[in-house]
């Protein structure tokens, strides 16, 4: 369809211009098209910190897993309730 000039009859067929009659309806359904692509965006982003929390406390991450592998740093004593060395 041909993009309809806002100072032109509507289309419609009820002599108004179209600013006056069928342009805010028309430019309505682009917001709520945003509106619902940020909501599904927002929705996906926390499935993803969910699934990545999860993924990674059953990876062993987190402060209950232990000392990394190998010898401490020199002078360094690992701290179960810090989760890392001092």
């Amino acid at each position: 369809m041909e993009k309809v000039g806002r100072n032109e009859p509507c289309p419609c067929g009820s002599g108004k211009k179209y600013k006056n009659c069928h342009m805010q309806a028309d430019d309505g359904k682009t917001g709520k098209n945003k509106t619902f692509l940020y909501a599904l965006l927002f929705v996906v982003i926390i499935v993803v910190a969910i699934i990545g929390t999860y993924l990674n406390s059953k990876e062993g991450g987190g402060r209950s897993s232990g000392p990394p592998p190998g010898p401490p740093p020199p002078g360094k004593v690992w701290s179960e309730e810090h989760g890392h060395y001092h």
